[in-house]
């Protein structure tokens, strides 16, 4: 069985590097039955795309081409959108797959084969330069810092093991504080109902007796949560404002005097030595 090839219909050039369809009934009264209609279909849809193309409707134009490509396959067609995506659309992927296409159809001409080689060689220059700009802006993006603190502006820097220490201390005072507060008012509520029920510490309920005992237990747990949790804010702050910024130490101080005392047994009592260096 003979194998039959798609029917062939060709374009005259025109302005801008395209092909553009002018006439082709002469092409479609050379065949019969539908392959002239789709010709003729084709054709038609190709003159809309030009007409689309001049107008600045360059989608359109993409895609009443391949319209018309799908009707009747034809190199030209691939050929146009391929210079459509390149110089108009500025889509270098779609451009490069429709050079392709073109460069691989067997009804590519010599002249336009060579344009389509030298416009892929520059589009796929761009692709690689674009990906290797891109693959770098992620890498930098990517990379943490090292070699201690950081140096740009507005970086905040870590915090030191001591800061860590200060912050925990003050967040447990903080809790505990609050633990405080929130037994002192249980012992208020127990309090209440103590007076309610009770005068001159005579209870006339067992309830007021069980109430008096809450409040004394939860009024103490108060106390304990109020003096606990202000020495560990007070100790947390003094240990992160004072001790905690190892940043500000120098790497090598300066001898600061020193003082010190002691007490010694002597024969007849004890006496007090004090001694220091400068």
């Amino acid at each position: 069985m003979q194998r039959r090839t798609p029917p062939r219909w060709t374009f005259p050039f025109f302005s801008l590097a395209l092909v553009a369809v002018l006439s082709g009934s002469a092409h479609a009264r050379e065949l019969e039955g539908p392959e002239a209609a789709n010709v003729t279909l084709a054709e038609g849809k190709a003159n809309e795309a030009f007409r689309a193309y001049q107008e600045n409707r360059f989608a359109e134009a993409v895609a009443l081409y391949l319209e018309a490509y799908d009707t009747a396959p034809n190199a030209d067609i691939l050929y146009n959108v391929a210079r459509i995506y390149d110089a108009k659309l500025l889509d270098r992927p779609l451009a490069i797959t429709f050079y392709r296409r073109y460069i691989s159809d067997p009804g590519a001409v010599s002249d336009r084969i060579e344009t389509a080689n030298e416009r892929l060689l520059v589009l796929r220059e761009a692709e690689l330069a674009a990906t290797r700009g891109q693959q770098d802006a992620e890498t930098t993006a990517n990379v943490p810092a090292t070699g201690g603190r950081a140096t740009s502006v507005g970086a905040e820097p870590d915090w030191s093991s001591t800061q860590v220490l200060g912050a925990v201390l003050a967040g447990t005072g903080v809790v505990a504080v609050g633990m405080g507060a929130g037994f002192g008012i249980a012992a208020m509520g127990e309090r209440d109902t103590v007076n309610e029920l009770c005068e001159a510490n005579v209870c006339s309920e067992q309830r007021g007796i069980d109430s008096a005992r809450r409040a004394r237990e939860k009024a103490a747990i108060s106390t304990v949560g109020f003096a606990a949790g202000g020495v560990l804010v007070a100790v947390g702050a003094v240990i992160y404002f004072w001790l905690g910024d190892e940043s500000s130490a120098p790497l090598a101080p300066e001898p600061s005097p020193a003082l010190g005392a002691r007490i010694t047994e002597m024969p007849g009592g004890l006496a007090l030595e004090v001694g220091g260096s400068w």
